[in-house]
This record gives structure tokens, sequence and C-alpha cells, in this order.
């Protein structure tokens, strides 16, 4: 069944960019060309295809797609079809507004493309000085207004080396997919140096095992269909290699996937230029279902090297790239270095719906809530698990077990799985002091947090559903106290503002300042919001700054706990304890209130050395945070501090724990371990 399952609509061939490898032609990226598509001859073709179907994304791309000033009542449109929209641009062209209207249209998500983290790189891959700065202003925006994002790295030879750190990046932005696109030489991408078999083949090989070991983001190659026979050789059994549908990888053009030109030409992919129709004379379906390229790649008979391949129905190279070569459609991948062997015929996951599996109302609504290309796919993973464990109803749990396990083979305990579908999480039982109930999700979760921070979080997220009345902890109660605690700024700051905090904070300590500038920042733009403003000016840190201790107290146990600490933290502590009492409005501090403002600020270290890609307590830890973080570089007080903490610790380590002052025996005793490896 040859279901569409994405397509990319070029709404224009003008571009504010000149990049070097785009298929479109160099002079049409000015003026655009004659007979672009009309806003009611796309309305039309978004309605031809919601007709036969709403599981399908729409991807709203150029040239430019921003240029168009129509995009948002296209997305409203489509949205209102039931259809996935999503745009894929520069991101040059996002402003605050920009970003709000296309949310409130209804946009799933953008797509936005990102080719270095050196700007003169970006700047020259793209043509255009200063787009690396507005591009990540783009992405920040996204951020900030909850409008999902994903980054494009389109990798080349001269920046195949970044991979790894755009991986981090990508992390780090909160962005939640990474694609990363190998090129195929068309357009004006004809003259440049394409990727070499050998850095293909490499580079693949990170891509597999990035994704093995990450689990809150998604890396994807595209135009890379290479990318499955990797996988399986990575690991057979793991669902990356064998997943059917979007998820699949491989090359999905004209089986689940073509695009349209600007004009309405419709096309196997953008780098397959012949057009097999046009939407202004036959409509969209009888195309998909009948043009001739297409019927060719649903059926292909593969010549030389692929068509003995024993990958060629799990991959079957890339079909546009030989013909971008001077060779046709099916001949030999030639940037494939795989030698075929005289192995059996490897067979693509096909995984059957069961019709003796009913799903209860609730997961039925849950799967309402999955993106509608994805649902078919979700479904019959679903019927499948739960025929696989004899049961007969699909449940919530069921459901936070698949998306758990999303990524197969990562997690630990896991044993392969032959139907290729997500086995249950091997959790542990976790116990709970106020006895509440912890969801598969939140367990998930928690097993996902450095073991020496696990208790604290544990212990936080406890502490908040008793308060809130709740009898469990979910997921989403988990993903808020996340948010919570990651206190980076979320509105733009006058300057004179920036200036008088700095001013105030110079007058600190330097460790002090670290450990309280979140703190003040979130309580700066508290006050500006209560203003209903949407910038941070001086009179809102005049007021933080006056008031910093107004009105908080200490119960006499909390304050010999602080100063129990050793000298060169504690005022530190004290002032940090004393902000987060009054952003709680606490007129007293007390033992219990301390411990949970300690438990905040793990969960804050817990989001950090995520950023920073660490999975344990390690004293290596300050020169990774030193590389990432420019007010740690050079910094001849922090590498005195540190050292000072270092030798403190270890002096402790064989006593009672006692003289921490904010931690006990048993947090100590975890650090240890995590120290001796």
């Amino acid at each position: 069944m040859n279901d569409l399952f994405l397509i990319a609509i070029n709404l224009t061939r003008r571009c504010n960019l000149a990049c070097e490898h785009c298929y479109m032609d160099a002079e049409a990226r000015l003026d655009g060309s004659e007979g672009e598509l009309s806003t009611d001859e796309i309305k039309g073709l978004l309605d031809e295809i919601a007709s036969r179907s709403n599981e399908t994304m729409v991807v709203l791309t150029g040239g430019e797609p921003l240029i168009r000033q129509d995009i948002e009542k296209l997305v409203s449109h489509g949205n209102q079809l039931g259809l996935s929209m999503v745009i894929g641009t520069n991101g040059v062209l996002l402003d605050e507004q920009r970003v709000k209207n296309l949310k409130a249209a209804g946009a799933m998500g953008i797509g936005i493309s990102l080719d270095s983290l050196d700007p003169s790189h970006h700047d020259a891959f793209r043509g255009c000085t200063g787009s690396w700065e507005k591009t990540l202003n783009g992405m920040e925006l996204c951020r900030q207004n909850n409008l999902p994002f994903q980054v494009h790295f389109s990798v080349t030879e001269k920046n195949a080396h970044e991979v790894q750190s755009m991986i981090d990046f990508t992390k780090a932005s909160g962005a939640h997919v990474l694609n990363i696109f190998f090129l195929v030489c068309t357009g004006r991408g004809e003259s440049m140096s394409d990727i070499t078999p050998y850095r293909y083949e490499q580079v693949l090989q990170q891509l597999v095992e990035a994704q093995a070991q990450t689990q809150e983001l998604i890396i994807r190659a595209r135009c890379a269909p290479h990318y499955k026979r990797v996988a399986y050789q990575h690991h057979p059994e793991s669902t990356l290699t064998r997943a059917e549908g979007y998820e699949g990888g491989g090359c999905l053009a004209g089986l689940h996937y073509c695009r349209i030109t600007p004009e309405g030409g419709v096309t196997a992919c953008p780098y397959i230029p012949d057009e097999d129709g046009s939407i202004r004379k036959e409509s969209f379906w009888q195309i998909w279902d009948n043009a001739s390229t297409f019927k060719q790649l649903r059926n292909p008979t593969l010549n030389g090297k692929c068509g003995q391949c024993e990958f060629q129905k799990l991959c079957g190279g890339c079909r546009a790239r030989p013909l971008a070569m001077g060779g046709t459609l099916m001949d030999t991948d030639p940037w494939c270095s795989h030698t075929p062997s005289s192995a059996a015929m490897i067979e693509p996951l096909v995984v059957e719906s069961n019709s003796q599996v009913n799903w209860s109302p609730e997961a039925e609504k849950r799967l309402e809530r999955v993106p509608s290309f994805l649902r078919k796919m979700v479904r019959k993973r679903a019927e499948a698990h739960v025929t696989e464990l004899g049961e007969t109803i699909i449940t919530t749990e069921h459901m936070a077990t698949l998306a758990a396990r999303r990524f197969g083979d990562k997690f630990p305990g896991q044993q392969p799985n032959m139907s290729g579908m997500p086995m249950a999480i091997p959790t542990k039982e976790i116990p709970s002091s106020r006895g509440l109930a912890w969801t598969l999700e939140a367990k998930a979760h928690l097993e996902t947090i450095p073991s020496f921070l696990r208790d604290g979080v544990f212990q936080v997220a406890e502490d908040v559903a008793h308060s809130e009345g709740r009898l469990e902890v979910n997921i989403q109660l988990l993903n808020r106290l996340d948010e919570e605690c990651d206190q980076s700024r979320t509105l733009p700051w006058h300057t004179k503002a920036e200036v008088q905090l700095e001013a105030f904070l110079s007058t600190r300590s330097k460790q002090a300042s670290i450990f309280i500038q979140p703190s003040m920042e979130a309580a700066a733009e508290r006050e500006a919001k209560q203003r209903d403003a949407i910038i941070v000016l001086p009179e809102d840190v005049a007021k933080i700054v006056e008031t910093q201790l107004a009105g908080v107290s200490w119960e006499d146990e909390a304050l010999k706990r602080v100063e129990s600490a050793p000298d060169f933290i504690r005022a530190g502590i004290k002032k940090a304890a004393e902000f987060n009492a009054r952003s709680e409005g606490l007129k007293q501090i007390d033992t219990l209130s301390l411990t949970r403002f300690r438990n905040k600020a793990m969960m804050r270290a817990v989001k950090r050395m995520k950023r920073f890609g660490m999975n344990k307590l390690s004293f290596d830890g300050f020169a990774i945070a030193q590389e990432r973080v420019p007010r740690l570089q050079e910094n001849s007080q922090a590498e005195t501090r540190f050292t000072e903490i270092q030798e403190y610790i270890e002096s402790k380590q064989d006593e009672d724990g006692s003289g921490l002052g904010l931690l006990d025996r048993e947090l100590l005793d975890k650090m240890k371990i995590e120290l001796e490896g």
C-alpha cells in the first residue's frame, strides 16, 4: 500500500539566501518564476490530499517559504483539514510575531537549516553574511514561544567533522529532532565537492551509534537510504533498523513521498527533476497512483551492484544520484561502499493489524494526540505489542511502554525482540515515601537520571505531587518540574537592566554570583510580567535588589545547617535559599524548605549535565563546563573555588559527612561510588 506519509510543496523559487547546495535555479532565486501556484490552488491541493487521508505531513518549503505572505493562511487551511502542517526554512525571517502567527495558525513545527556552528562557515555556505546569527535567533524565538522545531544539517566534506558538535548543540537548543541531509549534486550543488563514499559511510556509522546513546533526541539521516543498512549491521533486531513507514528510513520517494514544484509539477523527489504531471492539468491522486516514475520506484528492477545486494529491499540505494551523474534511475548508487554478499535477502519489517485487539477509550484519546502521519504506524505497533503479550485490550500503560522504549536497544537490560516491537521497560519498583504511584513513563524518565542525583529528583517530584493532592507521579509532572527548574531567560532585557544586574553581582563573590544569578534573573522577569511588560527594565532589577532579603527569616536548625557548610560556598548557599524563599512567598526558611531547595538545585544540575553529555559525577565535569560556559573560561577564581571544593569533598570521604552541612551520608556515598567508577 503506497500511503502518502509526506509531501513537500515548494511554494516559491524566491529566496533571501544563495546556498551553494540548493537544487533551485539561481536566477529564479531573486525574481521567482512565472506562474507560481496561487493561494487557492494550494488550498485546493490540500483539500484533495485530505479527501483520501489526513495522515499526511505537509512540508511547506521553497526557495524560502516565509517570503510568501499567505503562508499562515495555508497552514491554517491544512490544519483545519487535519493535516500535519510544518515549514522548512532557513530561519532568517523568523521574528517573534511571525513565530506567534505560525503557531496560532496551527503549524505543528518548523525545520530550520543550520550548516555549521562556525558563523563564518555557515554564512559562506548560505551565501549571506549574518545569516547564522539570525537563524539561531529564529530557533530561540521558537523555543520561547513553544513552537516545536527541528534542526536540519546538510553534511559535506567541509563540515562532516561537526556532526557530534551539531548533535550536542541540537540537544541544548531545545529541538527534539536532528535531520542530517546528504546532498545529491543537482542545481547549484552541481559545482560542489560532494561528501566522499568513505566519509558518507563513516558519518552514517556515527549517527547510528549516536542515536543508540541518545535518549532525548531523534537523530535521522535523510536522503541516505544506506542508513537502514548500516543500522541493520549495527544491530539487526533494533526497531530503528527495521521499522516501517515514515520512521523506517530508506528512500520514500514515489513510495510514501513526493514534491510539488512552485508551478504545480509533481516529481518523486527534489533531486529527480523530471515531472510526472501537473496538478493544473490533472488531479494529484491520479498522478500519484499512475505516474510511470512512481511505479518504477515502487517495483524497482535495480541494475549492477544494487540489484545483487542482500539489502536492496531494506535500503535500495539513492535513485536520484545515478541519474544526476548521467545514468538511469535504476543504476547502481555510486556512493555506496557496501559489497553484496551471498546472504539471503533481508526483508523489511511488516506489522499486521490484529482485528482481535481492542482499544480502551483512554488509549484511543492518547492515539488521537499522535501526529496524524505517524498514527497508523503507532496503531499497528501497539496492536502487535499487545498481541505478543497475549492480551486483547490496549491501555495507556501499553502506549507508555512503547513511547518510553521508542529507540529500542539503548535502555539497560533489554533483550532482542524478534518481532521488531519494543519490549516492556525493565524498571525496578520505586519505593514511595508517601504511598504515591509512579507511571511507567515517569519510572523510565527517573532511570535516565544519573544515579547520584536520582533520589533528589524523586523527592522533589513526591513533594510536589503530595502538596498538589495527587495520587501518582506522571511524566507530565516531571516535565513541568524540568521546565520550572530551567531558569534560562524568557524575556529580552534592556541594556541598562543588564548593566544594573552586573553591577549588583560584581559586589558579590564569584561563587555567590554564579549561584544566585539565575534566581535574580527569574525574579526580575516575574516583576516585568506583573507589569504586563515584554522587556525587563532597570526598575525590575532595582526592585529585586532592594528587597532581596525582605521578610525572610531562618529557623535555627536550618541556619546551623548552612553555617556547617564550607566558608567558600556558605554565602552563596544562603543567598540562593533566601531568593528561593522569596519567590515562593515564604516568611521563614526551615530545614524541610532547605532540603527542597537543595533538591531543586539538583534538578537544575541534571539538565545541565544532560546538555554537556555527562551521565556520571566526575571532577572531569569542570573541564567540560569550562569548554561550554564562557564565564568559566580563563577564570582563575572559578578554578580556585573548584580546587577548594574538590579538596574539601575528598577530605570528607572517610568522615561522617555531617561537615558538608547540606549533604547527608547516603548522598555522599553515592557520589563517592560514582567518583570511583
